[in-house]
Formats: C-alpha cells, structure tokens, sequence
C-alpha cells in the first residue's frame, strides 16, 4: 500500500476522485494528508469528511516561497 498526500487549492473534484477509487479498490494507496494554500478551499471539507488530515497552509506566513514549499514537504 501506497501512502499519498495531495495539494490542492480549489473545490477538490481529483480527491474526491482518488477517495472513491480507492475505497473501491482500484488504487492500492491511502491519503493520509491534504493541504491547501486556501483556507476556504472545499478539498479541505472533503478530507474532514473522509477522515483524512487536513491542513491549511498559508502561503503569506513565510517570507519566502521556498520556506513555504520547505513547510509542505515537512506535513508530507
């Protein structure tokens, strides 16, 4: 079995698609975090509701973007 993290920003329909398949057996993985750069961003709701870790990260805490791509790859 896989371990997965998936970044999203948006609505989350390529999670949603990746929780069915793999609750219906075509992916052999489990999502264990989503991260968004948008707090309002649905994806995040979609994880709650799945069970999944979800986490928002806010891309204007860090003075840099590499600090705050150095703080994703940290969750993941």
């Amino acid at each position: 079995m896989v371990n997965i993290g998936v970044l999203i920003s948006g609505s989350g329909t390529n999670l949603q698609s990746l929780i069915d398949n793999i609750e219906e057996g075509n992916i052999n993985g489990e999502i264990k975090i989503v991260i968004s750069n948008r707090k309002e961003a649905f994806g995040l709701i979609r994880a709650k509701n799945a069970g999944i870790e979800a986490l928002y990260i806010n891309p204007l805490d860090f003075p840099t973007e590499k600090e705050y791509n150095k703080k994703i790859i940290e969750e993941l």
